[in-house]
């Protein structure tokens, strides 16, 4: 029998789940009393939390509070890369969308190889330590979109993102659909559906489409006018935000 000590859940700093996929498919996680940040190596995913929609790609990465349902899926091939961190290491407040740089990169592959990360490890807490650093000091750049909670909106606004050709819904007045709307996401009828449809487009390009069949899934006429409408939403090109790099 083995005399060597197995860690307990208190001597492991983050832990770490790793899988790479092969097509767009779903991502079962569990909930967990361990809040985690989830990125990309390469590829792009698809998560869901309570009231918002998010898209990741490889210079993006999403924190998600413990005990949080977050459903997922991936658009195409994708390394997924989690590190769920000790509910004892305080991390105050970090963004939802991370921006990660090269740095970050590479600590989250290198907690990946060599993880669990054990407390009682010099190399081990220096690198967990390094991860809290770059979670708290990361720039935010979001490629998210609110959904509303109200139920009957909650569901439009779900098909909207499938189908940006999809009309408003028929049993209520445009003023109370512009109302509820402003009032559970902050944004306008048109600044949502304008968002939603460069989202749209985001997922298409993600999946392998041309620019120009992007434009034509999320609604826009020609291809310029989608890109232009990507850049004013998220401050890039689609070639830009999909760089690893971020600074190239």
């Amino acid at each position: 029998m083995s005399n060597l000590r197995q860690p307990s859940e208190s001597d492991i700093l983050v832990r770490f789940w790793s899988l790479d996929h092969h097509r767009s498919e779903e991502i079962l996680w569990l909930t967990s009393s361990w809040p985690k940040l989830v990125y990309c190596l390469e590829g792009t995913i698809h998560v869901t939390t309570q009231t918002t929609l998010h898209l990741l790609p490889p210079n993006r990465a999403l924190w998600i509070k413990s005990n949080e349902p977050n459903p997922a899926r991936t658009l195409g091939r994708a390394k997924v890369r989690t590190l769920y961190f000790s509910p004892y290491i305080k991390i105050d407040n970090p963004p939802h969308v991370l921006q990660i740089r090269p740095l970050f990169r590479e600590l989250i592959a290198e907690a990946c190889l060599v993880g669990p990360l054990n407390r009682s490890k010099p190399s081990h807490a220096s690198l967990s330590n390094l991860l809290v650093e770059e979670i708290t000091s990361a720039p935010t750049q979001s490629t998210s979109i609110p959904i509303p909670r109200s139920e009957w909106l909650h569901d439009w606004c779900v098909q909207y993102l499938t189908d940006p050709y999809l009309p408003l819904p028929n049993h209520y007045s445009r003023r109370t659909i512009e109302r509820l709307l402003l009032k559970e996401t902050n944004l306008t009828l048109g600044q949502w559906c304008q968002l939603a449809r460069a989202i749209v487009g985001f997922q298409s390009i993600s999946e392998g489409r041309t620019v120009i069949e992007a434009s034509v899934d999320a609604g826009f006429t020609t291809p310029s006018g989608f890109i232009q409408a990507f850049r004013k939403q998220f401050g890039k090109t689609p070639g830009q935000i999909l760089k690893t790099d971020p600074r190239l």
